[in-house]
């Protein structure tokens, strides 16, 4: 027996007083239905069930009109994606020829610097295999994301600097809090004089302790400054590093970015947690004087749990 199958609008069940969950989606999830949507036969008529009709669209997230469920806010990372946006790429149509209305927030890839899959010295201006992947990303960005973490280098990544290459250099070239730091600066002044406008950025936080964490956001928040770039500043925060587990610190930060004024509505609208679900705390904000969102990521891959068994 094939049922009728009801679509699940999760989006309507999203209370504005909530903060906002990010799915983060995976790229072996979205390539198989990129692929099927494009023609490509990649799965098995005999696995798909019975009241799909053979169209496994229906597990597209992003598609209002046809999705099983629909939710349609997300996080894609850079680190995953293919950044070249010059070619067609049906692995990645879900996201790049998602309907309007949806929201994507991009990742900039930090966490694959940290990894040393992305080998460069990220602390030299001047490191070619650097500005190469810098470009890429700023430009993926601007051409698929509504909003995108700026690519900073995380303060983890002091803890991965022995990471070498078969030259015995390190992978990322990154050993101290003040090169992150430096390297950060780096690609947060390229995004800053080259970003087109399209996709809003946001200001990431990083720092391994409160010292660490008070000086990373010294250092940075003159990118979020009106007064400063007038035109380019960052349009709202991410909280990486100590910021994103320590709520204290977390809260402190917060009343900090309102003191200096870097939390102004129509200009900086967003806080997000990086790599976090709120199982214990969240905040809103009654006193700010206008209306922020505040959303986070599981930083794991979006699983999707269906019952099939009820459609077979």
């Amino acid at each position: 027996m094939i049922y009728h199958m009801v679509q699940d609008n999760l989006s309507l069940k999203q209370d504005p007083e909530w903060a906002l969950f990010l799915p983060a989606v995976s790229s072996f999830y979205i390539a198989g239905l990129g692929k099927q949507r494009k023609g490509e036969p990649y799965f098995d008529q005999a696995r798909i069930p019975a009241g799909f009709k053979g169209d496994v669209e229906k597990l597209n997230f992003l598609n209002s009109k046809e999705g099983l469920y629909y939710y349609k806010w997300g996080l894609y990372s850079a680190g995953h994606a293919n950044l070249d946006t010059t070619v067609n790429d049906n692995n990645e149509s879900i996201i790049r020829e998602r309907e309007q209305g949806t929201f994507m927030l991009g990742d900039s890839g930090g966490f694959q610097i940290l990894k040393g899959q992305w080998p460069a010295d990220w602390k030299d201006p001047n490191c070619p295999r650097a500005m190469i992947k810098r470009k890429a990303v700023l430009k993926w960005m601007d051409t698929y994301m509504d909003y995108g973490m700026c690519l900073d280098i995380p303060s983890q990544s002091l803890t991965t600097f022995g990471m070498k290459d078969k030259n015995g250099n390190s992978l990322h070239g990154i050993s101290t809090i003040e090169e992150a730091i430096k390297a950060t600066h780096i690609n947060n002044e390229y995004f800053i004089n080259n970003r087109s406008g399209k996709c809003k950025f946001l200001n990431v936080l990083q720092g391994r302790n409160h010292t660490q964490s008070d000086s990373w956001y010294d250092e940075m928040k003159k990118y979020c400054d009106p007064n400063i770039y007038p035109d380019t500043h960052f349009n709202g925060w991410a909280f990486g590093g100590q910021n994103k587990i320590d709520i204290h610190l977390m809260l402190r930060r917060l009343v900090g970015i309102i003191h200096d004024g870097l939390l102004c509505e129509g200009k900086h609208d967003l806080i997000h947690c990086l790599g976090r679900c709120l199982d214990h705390s969240t905040f809103s904000s009654p006193h700010t004087n206008h209306h922020f969102e505040y959303d986070y990521d599981p930083a794991t891959h979006l699983r999707t749990y269906i019952s099939l068994s009820d459609y077979l």
